[in-house]
């Protein structure tokens, strides 16, 4: 056996409740002082919660707030940039979730190419307020003028901190918090069934799974608990060390297809396709499927199904008004590696 790994999340991680104390040392050591802060309109309002994001900065400023919707609309980041160049920042605070930090990562590299700073990106710290790990990756997603999901790949991308702090998700809505969980068990699953050898992957992954089944059904039992929103994030962490192949997976591939042109968050497709996927796989790859098994328990289709069902979460793609037509053509569009009617059939199982 041999391979090569190429380790691909952000160099510096701090966890924990009050870690965000850390974020004026980061931002000095990454000489950063005129700061645009990336986050969403809910944030914004959470006044008590961004006033600790502030406080946090030292004698840092934040020169300008650029505020983004879902999917990360390319229309609102190309506005971000533009109104983050003309307070002329050298740095970058995302503080939210999968949107938010995406857009971000955009804007970062976009001033940096424009400053003639091609090697890097501006310096970014992510915040994340949801456990679906974008910091994690150096990749971003964006909707387009069409209403389509799209991406960018590049090593720039990758944020340079992230901050894990489980205080600053206090006001994370529950139901968002634990889709944003199972999305991260999507990683996790995902990632341990890529093609290839990956064997330190593996074993986080499996660790991610095993904390997620045991931390989120707490979380849901005890939503002020900062202890076991912290467990929840470090399994996130854990998810995502092979984040190119993860998000490659099918059922990532196959919820971008319907999210963004219906509206449906990341972490919810998760919920929606993860167990059904996992069942399609099973078929194809019956050994690598049962090792899951060491992690989630007998039947892993049907433990995560369960898991999902527990935590009240969104089961059915019929709830978002989506019928048979809409899911053909999503198959028909994705078809390649996998057949259209091997698509279409997980698409209909969960309807």
């Amino acid at each position: 056996m041999s391979g090569v790994f190429t380790y691909s999340n952000p160099r510096v991680i701090h966890w924990g409740s009050g870690s965000v104390s850390a974020l004026a040392s980061e931002l000095a050591r990454l000489d950063a002082h005129n700061l645009v802060l990336v986050t969403t309109r809910s944030l914004v309002a959470e006044e008590r919660l961004v006033s600790v994001l502030q406080r946090s900065l030292g004698d840092v400023r934040v020169a300008v707030t650029i505020v983004v919707s879902q999917h990360a609309p390319m229309t609102e980041v190309d506005a971000g940039i533009q109104k983050a160049g003309d307070a002329q920042v050298d740095g970058v605070v995302s503080f939210g979730g999968g949107s938010s930090i995406d857009a971000a990562k955009m804007l970062a590299v976009t001033l940096a190419d424009r400053a003639g700073q091609a090697y890097r990106g501006l310096p970014h710290i992510a915040v994340p307020t949801t456990l679906s790990v974008a910091e994690l990756a150096a990749g971003a997603g964006y909707t387009d003028g069409s209403g389509n999901k799209a991406g960018v790949r590049d090593p720039r991308l990758l944020p340079d901190a992230v901050i894990y702090d489980a205080e600053l998700t206090l006001a994370t809505p529950m139901s968002l918090w634990l889709s944003t969980g199972v999305r991260a068990l999507d990683h996790a699953v995902e990632g341990f069934l890529a093609d290839g050898e990956h064997p330190f992957s593996d074993v986080m992954a499996l660790e991610a799974i095993h904390r997620l089944f045991d931390s989120l059904p707490r979380a849901k039992a005890a939503p002020d608990d900062r202890g076991v929103r912290t467990e929840n994030q470090l399994a996130a962490w854990f998810s995502f060390t092979l984040p190119g192949k993860s998000a490659g997976g099918l059922s990532h591939v196959m919820g971008k297809q319907i999210g963004a042109r219906h509206g449906i968050p990341h972490g919810v497709t998760s919920c929606l396709l993860l167990p059904h996927v996992i069942r399609y796989l099973g078929r194809r790859e019956p050994d690598r499927v049962a090792l899951l098994a060491g992690a989630t328990g007998n039947d892993p289709a049907e433990r995560v199904h369960g898991l999902i069902a527990g935590l009240g979460l969104p089961q059915h793609i019929a709830a978002y008004t989506i019928g048979e037509p809409e899911l053909r053509k999503a198959a028909d569009e994705l078809a390649g590696k996998y057949p259209a009617e091997d698509l279409l059939e997980i698409y209909l199982a969960a309807l």
